[in-house]
Parts: structure tokens; C-alpha cells; sequence
């Protein structure tokens, strides 16, 4: 019987070690995929973090708006800076309540405006705020016809 040694046929030089370099090769391929991915993810962290700003300012400026929409009586109330007079402290107390909860749900140094033409009945929001992850500045902007 032959020993197993014998059987094996001998390897040339220069193919030793070959498959330790498809190894190398293939981590390297394999790790540039991961830091790729790890680079994705990171961007649609920041893309979401984003948008969770916008939407939260979206929820405050509708709030105001439906405010002034129920009570156009007291439209004036509601403005912010307040111009105008105002007839109503309950109204004043909810403008003035919606813009400290607006600045401490929304990041960064937020700036709230709110305004009343008198003229065609234009209501408008406004919502200023910094970006958590951009640090840009951020605004929006909603209107809506009271009379």
C-alpha cells in the first residue's frame, strides 16, 4: 500500500502561498464594502435626523395656525411678537406656551415669528432652527387665510 505522501505531486515554487493572497485580497475587498456601508448609514442617520427637525416644525406651525383658524376673533393674540391688541389672556398664554415648547423641541437656536395682515387675512408662521447634524440654518415657513 502507498503511503499518502507519495500520491501528493509536488508544488512548484512559484505557486506556494497563492491562496493566502486571494485571502488578503478578498478582506481588503470586503472591508472597503464594510467602511462604504458604515459611511451610508451614517449619511441616512443624519438625513433622518433631519427630517425629524422638519417635521416637528411642521406639527408647531400647524398648531399655531389652527389656533388662529378657531379663534380668528383673537387673531391678534396670537402673533410673535404680539402686535396689536389682544382681547384674550387664554389666547396669549397658548401663543406664548407654543413658542417655548416650539424652542425646546426643535434643535439648535430657534427663532419663532408669527404674523397677521390685516389687509387680505394672511396668517403666517414662521420657524427658524439649526440643523442638529449640517449646523445650517433651517426655516419654514406656512400661511394660512383668516378672516
Amino acid at each position: 500500500m502507498m503511503s499518502p505522501l507519495t500520491l501528493r505531486r509536488p508544488t512548484p515554487r512559484h505557486v506556494r502561498g497563492f491562496g493566502l493572497i486571494d485571502a488578503m485580497i478578498a478582506l481588503v475587498i470586503l472591508a472597503f464594502g464594510l467602511l462604504a456601508m458604515t459611511r451610508f448609514q451614517a449619511r441616512m442617520i443624519t438625513a433622518t435626523t433631519e427630517s425629524q427637525g422638519r417635521l416637528t416644525a411642521l406639527q408647531f406651525s400647524d398648531e399655531l395656525l389652527t389656533h388662529a383658524l378657531v379663534d380668528p376673533g383673537n387673531v391678534n393674540c396670537y402673533t410673535l411678537p404680539q402686535t396689536g391688541v389682544c382681547g384674550s389672556v387664554v389666547a396669549k398664554a397658548r401663543a406664548d406656551d407654543w413658542a417655548d415648547r416650539a424652542a425646546s423641541a426643535l434643535p439648535g437656536t430657534v427663532t419663532t415669528q408669527a404674523s397677521h395682515n390685516a389687509a387680505n387675512g394672511r396668517f403666517m408662521v414662521r420657524l427658524r432652527w439649526t440643523g442638529r447634524e449640517s449646523n445650517e440654518q433651517r426655516t419654514l415657513e406656512a400661511s394660512t387665510d383668516v378672516r
